[in-house]
């Protein structure tokens, strides 16, 4: 059966989100999971899209189209200008748009795409909320932040509608999933797709590209390349024993167009119908079965006792405990700035024979100083620090002391 029906057949259930497969639950997972059982640590929406209908107030329109003109510039000074201020949001203006949204703005928190006065047909803005910041608030307090700067844009036509949404559980004990055969994947799309690092199977794709489309994967292997360590307390708060112990994670994407009507209206009211969906998703539209030798029908095959526990697993897993506040800023590290950035000092003490702090610190600055007086088309150690500041201050969302609020 093709993808495109999941949405349709959705709807002809109980209240639009109601699953035809029952799975019992059983009880809440222990830190010791028997065999064929999995230990969730965590759920909860991963990636969220929203788009607001409205208009742009005339003037923020000529601000933006300024700030975006500056960026377009090759000089540090124009560069170094293109931000604006939106309650306490320092946003960086990026130089083109994307696609018929002629202004994109980002911070640590949001990115948005905002269509010019020009395009009234448009959507105000389309926003994707960072996932750092869901996994810190959750959607509901994301969502109420957005209303505010999406406040500040314009006139806005209605409430905010989800144009995508990702769901996720993570969870360890269920090693052998990813190995299953193809033929124990009862699903609603034709594509699937195996990642391999080495000689080791490391994920599973399903339905990539469509309107639904899902994915199991090592997410610890995945942390290891993208640096999202700030996963680890929270999965240490549910019982996960450090990077021994492998942490697996289902995710289910879904597009707008994808989406039962249920989840077409105001995303306010669409949020708390999530837990829902899920279990659709990972009943209805992807299933991992136990393949029976005397039933050729694999409708009839029973769930995976592991799958039977993800399906119900939004009744049974606690929510995260709340995060470390997440900031706006895009801003590096003290560990970042400290030890990657003492590069150029530790090579400068080898190569001039200096062990002592001290000394290499002073050395150093006065070999710097001596290395700019001597290239002055540079302009100098100072100006040449201040430009890289100005720089590095609007990529990472960071207002400069003394610099006037354009806002």
């Amino acid at each position: 059966m093709q993808t495109q029906s999941s949405s349709e057949h959705v709807a002809a259930d109980a209240g639009g989100l109601r699953p035809r497969v029952a799975v019992a639950g059983g009880a809440p997972p222990s830190i010791t999971a028997p065999p064929n059982s999995i230990r969730p640590l965590r759920h909860g929406v991963d990636s969220l899209y929203l788009s607001y209908p409205g208009l742009l107030r005339v003037e923020l329109a000529e601000a933006l189209q300024a700030a975006k003109d500056c960026a377009q510039q090759r000089t540090v000074e124009s560069v170094a200008s293109a931000w604006v201020q939106l309650g306490a949001h320092h946003f960086q203006v990026l130089p083109r748009g994307r696609g018929r949204f002629a202004f994109v703005l980002q911070d640590n928190w949001f990115h948005l795409e905002i269509a010019n006065t020009t395009a009234p047909r448009l959507p105000l803005t389309h926003v994707q909320i960072r996932s750092e910041y869901l996994t810190a608030v959750g959607p509901e307090e994301a969502l109420r932040e957005l209303d505010a700067i999406v406040d500040l844009l314009g006139r806005r036509k209605g409430p905010a509608r989800i144009s995508r949404v990702d769901l996720f559980v993570d969870f360890v004990g269920g090693d052998d999933l990813i190995m299953q055969p193809a033929a124990a994947w009862v699903r609603r799309c034709h594509k699937r797709d195996l990642h391999e690092a080495g000689n080791r199977l490391t994920g599973i794709s399903f339905g990539a590209g469509n309107e639904i489309s899902a994915r199991l994967y090592d997410k610890t292997l995945e942390i290891e390349k993208s640096g999202k360590v700030y996963l680890h307390p929270l999965w240490r708060a549910n019982g996960w024993q450090g990077e021994g112990e492998t942490v697996w994670r289902m995710e289910f994407q879904t597009r707008r167009e994808g989406l039962p009507e249920a989840l077409r209206g105001s995303a306010r009211h669409c949020l708390p119908n999530l837990g829902p969906w899920w279990r659709y998703l990972a009943t209805d539209w992807l299933r991992l079965a136990a393949p029976s030798d005397t039933d050729a029908t694999r409708t009839r095959w029973p769930t995976h006792p592991c799958w039977a526990q993800l399906a119900m697993v939004w009744n049974v897993a606690p929510d995260a405990p709340p995060m470390t506040r997440v900031t706006t800023t895009r801003a590096p590290s003290d560990e970042a700035i400290f030890q990657n950035g003492l590069w150029g000092l530790s090579s400068f003490m080898a190569r001039e024979g200096i062990t002592d702090a001290s000394e290499g610190v002073g050395e150093f600055l006065h070999a710097l100083e001596q290395f700019f007086r001597a290239r002055p088309s540079t302009g100098g150690l100072d100006a040449y620090l201040a430009g890289k500041a100005r720089l590095k201050a609007c990529r990472y969302n960071v207002p400069l002391r003394g610099a006037r609020d354009e806002g």
